[in-house]
């Protein structure tokens, strides 16, 4: 067996389609937890969202840990955080999985060495991926039928990175090259890597050989895509649904994610995080670009944002998927909401 397709096929948790043929994932990102942040705030809102909305796979967008004073240092640190993040999922069976962000690593605890951390949880899905690549947690978690004999859909996870200039010969950049942010006010973030990108594309190709059809599929990273950006500036034209609050702090180098999946034709959604206060969702060359939902009750901003995407798939519809946000405050009421 091709060792890509392998790896693609070998996860812990079967995800299946229900008796029903749905599917439904939940998406949250940026919970910046660790030292001082408010654990039992955040593990009440994301129970409540699993509660009311019952997804059978729950992600996580990245930036799990850190910045600043609230971060973690140590695996008992990372290992207290998850316990209590995780529980929400833990207890009632449902598989999860999550991506790095920029800040995860900030402090001294690699990717490297939080993975298998992770991957200690019985329900935990997430895979580190194949050493050879850029980053850590580069993935695909394909979903199968209810009962277990076709692969239905595809969630793609990827690494991100943080800044650019921790990477800049992968982009061929001479020492001590400025970068200039293709978004006035926006800082260094790094992105998808090339060598990333081709593993997607092999992997892709190779479910699609094994299956005898082209899988459709979603990817979910952490820093946003030029892409994104533009169909935020296309509004109506892009069926711009959702807030926009902040700029787009997409990656400074387009890392060619978008022409790929375009090409390649199966995405049909490139979901992320990092601007805490953006929540929308547009469609650009019939590819979904959006944002998880913000769930983090340390520091950042006092606005109604927190909450979660949810993505819905019917077997009846495929290739085509629904999408849209949920808000804690819309679960939890006022309680839901706090000035941290």
């Amino acid at each position: 067996m091709n060792t890509l397709l392998q790896e693609a096929l070998s996860v812990k948790v079967p995800l299946r389609f229900s008796a029903d043929g749905k599917f439904r994932i939940l998406m949250v990102s940026d919970i910046h937890g660790g030292r001082g942040y408010d654990a039992d705030r955040t593990i009440r809102a994301l129970d409540a969202l699993i509660d009311r909305y019952t997804p059978g796979l729950v992600l996580l967008g990245g930036d799990i840990c850190g910045p600043g004073k609230i971060h973690i240092e140590t695996a008992e640190e990372l290992r207290e955080l998850l316990d209590g993040l995780s529980a929400p999922m833990e207890k009632r069976g449902i598989p999860w999985a999550h991506v790095y962000g920029n800040h995860d690593d900030n402090f001294g605890l690699s990717n490297a060495a939080q993975q298998p951390i992770y991957e200690s949880y019985p329900h935990c899905v997430s895979k580190a991926g194949p050493d050879e690549l850029s980053g850590v947690g580069n993935y695909a978690l394909p979903i199968w039928d209810s009962g277990g004999e076709r692969i239905l859909f595809a969630v793609y996870g990827m690494d991100s990175h943080h800044s650019i200039y921790d990477n800049r010969a992968d982009f061929g950049f001479p020492e001590n090259t400025p970068f200039y942010h293709p978004i006035p006010g926006c800082g260094s973030e790094d992105g998808v890597h090339f060598d990333q990108l081709m593993w997607y594309y092999s992997t892709s190709i190779a479910l699609e050989n094994h299956c005898g059809a082209k899988i459709p599929a979603m990817l979910y990273f952490h820093i946003p895509l030029p892409e994104h950006a533009l169909a935020a500036q296309l509004r109506d034209k892009a069926n711009f649904d959702g807030t926009q609050l902040e700029q787009v702090a997409c990656s400074v180098v387009n890392p060619g994610v978008f022409a790929a999946c375009l090409q390649r034709g199966d995405v049909k959604a490139i979901f992320c995080g990092h601007d805490h206060r953006n929540d929308f969702c547009a469609t650009y060359g019939g590819i979904r670009l959006g944002y998880d939902g913000f769930l983090s009750y340390h520091a950042c901003h006092k606005d109604l944002i927190r909450g979660g995407r949810i993505i819905d798939l019917d077997a009846a519809t495929l290739p085509e998927l629904s999408t849209y946000m949920v808000r804690v405050h819309d679960v939890l009421g006022d309680s839901g909401n706090s000035p941290q």
